[in-house]
């Protein structure tokens, strides 16, 4: 039976947490009997400039995940007891290869913590079958693995149906856990639902956190619209994907497209936005939507000058 996610996300309370910081970003604890009771909102804005402009590729990409991921680490210090009473040895990254590579968690954790933590890979393929999205495990190396890890993990989560195959992947391969703790850069409320499943069945804490929104996700179980009806964030968030994508645009576009090919390959990316900008152009006549598209396009087309230009040091 298909996931009610509207009804879902209308019993959720977004509570903001006051233990962390001033200086962090806004965090908000998700509250809902469909969800983890360790299921957080980061109200990044270095994530939510990823989110909300499409055509950042290449080294600005790169720059804003890696200080969302420091917003997300600094966040996870002041929530997660198991991380505070860890030693650097316990810390351990999993890594998906290869969309999470670009995350740069270890480089955001060697920032905020001044050291290096331990890196696992593991090789997880999603392909849509008549029987729904599947994952296979293509490679997995855990030799960096401690006895009694502290797990990190960052990805893009629709339906959870990798980040679930990867945990238990995980747990097949390490007697003990001391916790898990996930971070979504774009995460889906049916990928949500699905981890708080899987920590019934697992011996393990599990701690997610979502940048800026909990994304309701269309029946193609990829892509996670802003103005999706199951869609949880808070109402300021909502007003800013308004004024950036329109009605029209933020009901039916990704809010994040897609991640891997957006962060290996930026300029199939930028040339799938100008396609897509340029045939929304032709259809639709509504103002303030093509004035939203126009900008748009001509954003996309300026990064695409820039990795169209010729290489050159830079000292």
């Amino acid at each position: 039976m298909p996931m009610d996610q509207v009804t879902i996300s209308q019993d959720v309370e977004l509570v903001q947490v006051r233990t962390v910081p001033h200086e962090g970003p806004r965090l908000f604890q998700v509250n809902s009997r469909h969800l983890l009771p360790q299921t957080y909102l980061i109200e990044s804005a270095s994530a939510l400039e990823i989110l909300l402009q499409p055509w950042i590729v290449g080294s600005r990409l790169a720059g804003l995940a890696r200080t969302s991921s420091m917003d997300f680490l600094q966040s996870a210090y002041h929530i997660c007891s198991q991380l505070r009473y860890s030693s650097l040895d316990m810390v351990t990254e999993v890594v998906p290869l290869a969309g999470a590579l670009y995350y740069n968690i270890a480089e955001a954790f060697e920032t905020l913590f001044g050291e290096t933590i331990n890196r696992c890979f593991i090789g997880a393929k999603r392909s849509l079958t008549p029987q729904g999205w599947i994952t296979q495990l293509a490679y997995e190396n855990f030799e960096a693995m401690t006895s009694e890890p502290l797990i990190v993990i960052g990805d893009t989560i629709a339906t959870g149906g990798t980040i679930e195959r990867i945990i238990e992947s995980i747990m097949a391969h390490v007697r003990e856990v001391k916790a898990i703790i996930i971070y979504s850069i774009a995460g889906g409320l049916i990928g949500a639902v699905r981890l708080r499943q899987l920590a019934e069945r697992i011996d393990a804490p599990i701690y997610c956190f979502f940048s800026n929104a909990i994304f309701g996700v269309t029946d193609n179980g990829t892509d996670m619209p802003w103005l999706h009806p199951a869609t949880i964030m808070s109402p300021n968030t909502r007003q800013l994907a308004l004024d950036a994508y329109g009605p029209e645009l933020g009901r039916r576009w990704c809010s994040v497209w897609d991640w891997g090919e957006r962060a290996k390959q930026p300029t199939t990316h930028l040339e799938r936005l100008q396609q897509r900008c340029m045939t929304e152009m032709e259809r639709i006549h509504d103002p303030p939507t093509r004035s939203i598209l126009q900008r748009i396009l001509t954003a996309t087309e300026l990064a695409m000058q820039v990795r169209l230009s010729p290489v050159r040091p830079r000292v």
